[in-house]
């Protein structure tokens, strides 16, 4: 019993639902999982993972065309993979993040690839992403017209720089990778698909506005993922249009070469001055991608075959960092680069899966746009068809969002990764006719991505019902923070640690809350019990992850308040091995020797603080505040 074995007994009210649901978590996912948390994710993760879960009980699903096993089994392969060693990454809590990313992406490409595998379906989720461009486009002009910091959700603020837009998103690089697909997708129906007049000219606005809004991002990257994507576009359209209409196929590439200069020249005028500015201001050449992609690949010696885990390079870009890296220049937390990226925490086992799935369904859609120009065009002689438009389309797309991703991190955003994951499902199941050999049948391939498609489905409502609202929790603590309400902040990190135990930044950030309500002057019996809870909440935020530095510099001052020196000075030294060329690690080495008036070996730490490779923000204690009180307190102990 497989995918082509029909859903005739659904009900009617049953496939409008599933229907409904995954829509509905397209929308929720477009709108809210835009960032690189999962704490806007959850809703949409629900929703889809409902819709999957509802497909896969029913077990017999009617298709409309048959999906290519071999591409299905290169995904299924490729999601096994990540997901296991994803599994068995040494961080839960970063883990997480790319499983829920990776199921969302393969319950979304199951389904695209199937169920949803008539036009009809496959309009109804290009609806949502119109729907979710023109959002994207109204809130960026909000960003555009002076006010950067705006966010959907109430109480949270975009944090990006101002200048570029950002639509939902936080990062302006993340939207440009969003419109690069919606716009290709549009262009492939523009062109191929059926659809009046008018319905033509919509989309055809909406490929322009989105080509602008990218342009309004400022995203290079982006461009030069565009330039790939109108290569693949105008490419496979003219080899189309050469063997279906030949006899005007030289007026058609005059108009098409008019059409691509006036888009070009409208691109270029709204862009020019914003691009000049960031092009002086940060140099190709000099490019922080440089230094950042160093790292990655040290990472990737440490483990080269299976890497080293799931998002490792949050922290290993910190161990790691480069000596030419700007001493300015914040933390990457991601490598820019995703292949480079997949190698470091997925090694090249995950690469050679990743870059065979791509090949497979690039060339499976390729094959459908040359079995249609030369076989079906000739029994039909009609050119326009949606599943003609989804599959130019697509490729585009892909083509596009893969060349950007050689420069950003997007397939880590849940947004962009399943839409993309969408697009991939267009490739699997193009649209053959039944007969021609589409499906490239094998056995068991379609057996086994239904029992994925059920157990990922599980695992994303799991995850939503279980975790969401401990993120919730986790962040109502911070905004109760914000507004210095203490008490409101500690009943919500108590339900996080409770709801979630296996999340580190629930401890630490309860033990910071701890170690905000210490002060000197408490009774000594008060204060004890106050930085003895901070310290145990520490404790089991470096046990569930001794590589992130803040954790054991926190545990630190809770062990130097609570006069434990040898511990304290153990955590200072583990502080330092995760972040070994941070200002602020060795800074906290220092504190600690000067706290117990070792002052020698404190001048010794704040002078090497003095050479870090990432100084302290302006306003945070830097090695020379700290040197003058040690000259202060020496001279002061001499006396």
């Amino acid at each position: 019993m497989g995918f082509e074995n029909a859903l005739t007994s659904l009900p009617g009210s049953m496939r409008l639902l599933v229907l409904i649901l995954f829509l509905l978590g397209l929308l929720a996912t477009g709108v809210l999982g835009t960032e690189t948390s999962l704490l806007f994710f959850w809703p949409g993760c629900l929703l889809i993972g409902l819709a999957g879960l509802l497909v896969g009980l029913r077990w017999q699903m009617r298709i409309s065309f048959a999906p290519n096993d071999l591409c299905l089994l290169s995904v299924l392969l490729l999601t096994l993979y990540l997901l296991g060693r994803a599994w068995l990454s040494p961080v839960a809590l970063y883990a997480r993040e790319d499983i829920f990313i990776i199921l969302g992406c393969f319950v979304t490409y199951v389904l695209t690839a199937t169920v949803a595998s008539h036009p009809r379906w496959r309009l109804g989720i290009m609806g949502v992403l119109v729907l979710l461009t023109l959002g994207n486009l109204v809130v960026g002009f909000i960003h555009f017209s002076g006010n950067p910091g705006f966010h959907v959700v109430p109480h949270f603020v975009r944090t990006f720089g101002a200048g570029r837009i950002g639509g939902f998103f936080n990062n302006a690089n993340h939207l440009a990778a969003f419109l690069s697909l919606v716009m290709f997708l549009s262009a492939g129906l523009t062109f191929f698909g059926r659809g009046s007049a008018s319905v033509k000219l919509l989309l055809g606005f909406l490929g322009l506005a989105s080509a602008i809004g990218m342009a309004l991002t400022q995203s290079r990257g982006a461009m030069v993922g565009m330039v790939g994507g109108v290569a693949m576009l105008g490419t496979v359209s003219l080899w189309v249009m050469w063997k279906t209409q030949r006899h005007i196929f030289g007026r058609l590439l005059i108009g098409i070469a008019i059409l691509a200069a006036l888009g070009g020249a409208v691109i270029y005028i709204v862009n020019q001055e914003s691009v000049k500015r960031r092009m002086v201001s940060n140099p190709v050449n000099k490019d922080v991608r440089l230094h950042i992609w160093e790292a990655a690949l040290q990472q990737h010696a440490m483990q080269p075959v299976t890497g080293m885990g799931s998002r490792a390079f949050y922290d290993y870009c910190i161990t790691l960092r480069p000596k030419g890296m700007p001493v300015y220049h914040n933390d990457p937390l991601f490598a820019h680069n995703e292949y480079i990226q997949v190698l470091a925490d997925y090694g090249w086992i995950g690469l050679v899966l990743a870059v065979a799935a791509i090949l497979l369904h690039l060339s499976h859609g390729l094959r459908f746009v040359k079995w249609f120009g030369e076989e079906r065009f000739l029994n039909t002689g009609v050119l326009s068809s949606n599943t003609l438009g989804f599959a130019v389309g697509a490729l585009s797309a892909l083509a596009a969002t893969l060349l950007h991703a050689a420069f950003e991190f997007h397939f880590h955003v849940a947004a962009t990764a399943i839409t993309a994951a969408f697009a991939a499902g267009l490739l699997a199941n193009p649209g053959f006719d039944a007969g021609e050999g589409g499906g490239g049948r094998m056995p068991k391939v379609r057996l086994f991505s239904k029992l994925v498609l059920i157990g990922a489905s599980v695992w994303m409502i799991g995850g939503a019902v279980k975790l969401g609202p401990a993120d919730y929790d986790a962040a109502q603590a911070q905004i109760s923070a914000s507004q210095d309400d203490m008490q409101g902040r500690m009943e919500w990190l108590d339900k996080a640690v409770k709801r979630d135990p296996l999340n580190p930044e629930h401890w630490y950030q309860r033990g910071l809350a701890f170690m905000d309500q210490w002060k000197p002057t408490l009774p000594k019996s008060v204060g004890n019990r106050v930085l003895e809870k901070a310290a145990k909440d520490l404790q089991q935020a470096v046990k569930l992850n001794s590589q992130h530095y803040l954790y054991s510099l926190a545990l630190t001052d809770a062990y130097d308040a609570l006069q434990r020196q040898q511990e304290a000075l153990a955590s200072a030294q583990l502080a330092v091995k995760a972040a070994p060329w941070h200002e602020e690690s060795r800074l906290g080495l220092a504190i600690h020797y000067h706290r117990w008036g070792q002052f020698a070996e404190a001048e010794k730490a704040y002078l090497w603080a003095w050479h870090g490779r990432l100084r302290n923000p302006e306003g945070a204690m830097g090695w020379g505040e700290g040197y003058q009180r040690l000259l202060r307190d020496a001279a002061d102990a001499t006396k």
